[in-house]
């Protein structure tokens, strides 16, 4: 998705930086609030999942302290440890990740104002 977004990024600069015709232009412009509703759709599902893996941290944190203060058997807990690891690391990377989305999609509005010579 990113790699998508930056050909998209520099294709819309591009575009927008020529002289148009008013059609073209026109063309252009729902070309890009096309490409805007599917990369907002894209953010949006991304912003779902990643609030289910921080949820899921969190909660895995708790139970493995939890677990951890309450067992004696710690080795038992082992598993446990590994599994709240790999979700801590795969949330880290999730925002880093809708973070980019974010960021780009929002530059991306800049374009539609041109596009449409509401500057």
């Amino acid at each position: 998705m990113e790699k998508r977004i930056r050909a998209y990024e520099k294709f819309i600069k591009q575009a927008a930086s020529k002289k148009l015709s008013e059609s073209e232009r026109e063309r252009l412009a729902r070309y890009h609030f096309e490409m805007m509703e599917s990369f907002q759709h894209e953010r949006l599902i991304h912003l779902i999942v990643m609030f289910f893996f921080v949820l899921m941290t969190i909660v895995f944190l708790f139970v493995t302290t939890w677990v951890t203060a309450t067992c004696d058997f710690q080795s038992a807990v082992v598993p446990l440890y590994a599994l709240t690891l790999v979700l801590l690391i795969l949330t880290v990377f999730y925002v880093k990740h809708y973070y980019f989305l974010e960021n780009h999609i929002q530059g991306l509005y800049d374009y539609t104002a041109k596009l449409w010579k509401i500057d």
